[in-house]
């Protein structure tokens, strides 16, 4: 049984992790009982069918929907529908693309900076220092940290200074160091909490300011100081981290920021410089770790990113690493390899799925006026979209191939590796904010008849005609493993390979020409080229437009 219904009082729970086309109508009939409110909740589920979107569309006040993929609840958003979000990983967001860090501390503090400074990898982000200092003397703060690092140039904060990378900013004693627009600006406030600077003072601006792009970090100190900063650090999305009490004979600036409970980690100073240098090093891993954890991957789930472009990988893995935070790559990798949900939403990280109806106008417009009308001559027209993501761009054809009279003997492949994407195009459902965009590139391509009937209106989202859909054939393929498909007059293979390596793409290369008619066309993103592949004969350089050399 896919679908389990448990009563309590009014409320209907209803947990679903398998959904076959059998329990779409057991769901409705749930759906129709007499219950109050329904909570439904799709465990471990990553796509679902439009039926049931559709059905769920139609009862969305009476049922409140729960899940624990990140990926279903960012499509079913943009269809409209409201979430509830159980997260497996964390029970705290965390900053991922990490910017700005500040560090905030009073007695016994200098050592733990030392330390941190000591520790940083090259990088771009800035950092701000506020350490409560005697106002009656000279700091000489930035020419001690200066020490330290190479990498930094270390400088104490003046007012109207504009933030740079690359830099440590120092608060001097007697002032509050605050941030608006991206320049620095010293005050003479009143102290806060018996301070200036204040910690409390630096941080909220930092955060408002920079909002989830910023670390905040609380070492040594006697005091509350930031303690009553840290609501609005996590209203804005900040993250803050407090080193651990035991660590430090000074405490009770810890002990009372602790206290709130408004903050993602109490770390130890080894795992607090850890999770920074983690966060700001782009060599972080080990490359001889990720090529044997891709190896494994693909013995494990037969999946093949070894062609992929390295700092793809890595960025990929770096974001998703902060997800799951493990000990170390090596409980990462068993984590991963152990767990195939787990992997499914890493493999979704790793495919990057950003497309649109008509993207590129330029490039349909001259598929309408020139490629297109010159298959007029085949009695059967087929076409692949290579990497086809959530089926924007092959509908997008086809509705061009409908307007010329070719559609009727035309068949498109749509492929990806990605299954779940996949799905995601079989159901042909987009944003009513999207196909406002939608409208207006395909008005851009040269579209001259009523767009809106190649789709059906439900409230929040459309959902593409039938007739469309019928002449595509949305599967599975793997670029980098699986052979030819069949031969095409036209391939579609855009913004797909720009993250692959040199190697991987001359084969792909090999794989099209083997695949295309003797007189057929091969279309590449805005971004790609065809590394002076003798195989081909450039029409269209600009717009990325090629023909298989005879």
């Amino acid at each position: 049984m896919n679908v389990v219904a448990q009563r309590h009082e009014d409320v209907l729970k209803i947990i679903v992790q398998k959904i076959k086309k059998e329990d779409i109508k057991t769901l409705i009939n749930y759906f129709d009982s007499d219950s109050k409110k329904i909570e439904l909740n799709f465990l471990n589920i990553q796509m679902i069918p439009k039926e049931l979107i559709i059905e769920l569309k139609k009862r969305v006040d009476k049922i409140d929907i729960f899940t624990n993929e990140t990926t279903l609840k960012t499509y079913l958003m943009n269809l409209g529908f409201t979430l509830k979000y159980k997260d497996v990983y964390n029970d705290k967001p965390k900053t991922l693309n990490l910017q700005y860090i500040a560090i905030g501390g009073s007695a016994g503090s200098l050592a733990k900076f030392i330390e941190i400074i000591k520790a940083l990898p090259k990088s771009q982000v800035s950092i701000f220092i506020i350490m409560h200092q005697k106002p009656d003397k000279k700091t000489h703060l930035n020419e001690i940290l200066q020490k330290y690092t190479n990498d930094y140039n270390v400088v104490e904060a003046k007012s109207d200074m504009k933030v740079e990378s690359n830099t440590i900013y120092c608060a001097p004693a007697g002032k509050h160091m605050i941030v608006a627009g991206n320049f620095i600006f010293l005050t003479d406030e009143e102290k806060r909490n018996f301070s200036r600077p204040s910690i409390s003072t630096s941080f909220e601006s930092l955060s408002n300011e920079y909002k989830n792009t910023l670390l905040a970090v609380l070492v040594c100190g006697y005091g509350a100081d930031g303690s009553d900063s840290l609501e609005s650090l996590s209203k804005n999305g900040s993250t803050v981290l407090i080193e651990n009490p035991k660590e430090c004979e000074a405490k009770a600036m810890l002990e009372n920021a602790i206290a709130t409970k408004l903050y993602d980690e109490v770390l130890d100073l080894e795992q607090l410089v850890n999770y920074i240098k983690f966060n700001i090093d782009d060599d972080f891993f080990d490359k001889k770790d990720i090529k044997i954890f891709l190896k494994k991957v693909y013995e494990k789930y037969g999946y093949d990113y070894s062609g992929y472009n390295e700092n793809h990988i890595k960025r990929r893995i770096h974001l998703f690493y902060s997800n799951l935070k493990p000990k170390n790559f090596k409980e990462f990798q068993e984590i991963v390899l152990n767990n195939k949900s787990v992997f499914k939403d890493l493999f979704l990280n790793i495919s990057v799925n950003i497309t649109t109806f008509y993207r590129n106008p330029k490039v349909f417009k001259l598929l309408k006026e020139e490629i297109l009308p010159k298959l007029d001559s085949y009695l059967d027209i087929k076409i692949w979209c290579a990497g086809c993501s959530s089926g924007e761009e092959p509908y997008s054809i086809a509705i061009f191939l409908k307007e010329l009279g070719l559609l009727d003997r035309s068949l498109i492949y749509a492929t990806d590796l990605n299954d779940v994407i996949l799905e995601n195009a079989k159901n042909g459902l987009y944003s009513k904010e999207s196909y406002e965009r939608f409208l207006k590139h395909y008005y851009q391509a040269g579209g001259n008849q009523s767009f809106s009937k190649y789709f059906i209106s439900h409230d929040d989202f459309v959902e593409i005609d039938e007739s469309i859909k019928d002449k595509i054939l949305f599967f599975k393929h793997n670029l980098a493993l699986d052979s030819k498909l069949n031969e095409f007059q036209l391939i579609f293979c855009r913004n797909v390979l720009i993250y692959f390596d040199k190697d991987l793409k001359n084969r792909i290369f090999d794989l099209f020409k083997d695949s295309l008619d003797s007189y057929g066309f091969l279309v590449l993103g805005e971004s790609e080229s065809l590394n002076n592949n003798l195989n081909y004969v450039t029409i269209d350089e600009k717009n990325k437009i090629y023909k298989r050399k005879i």
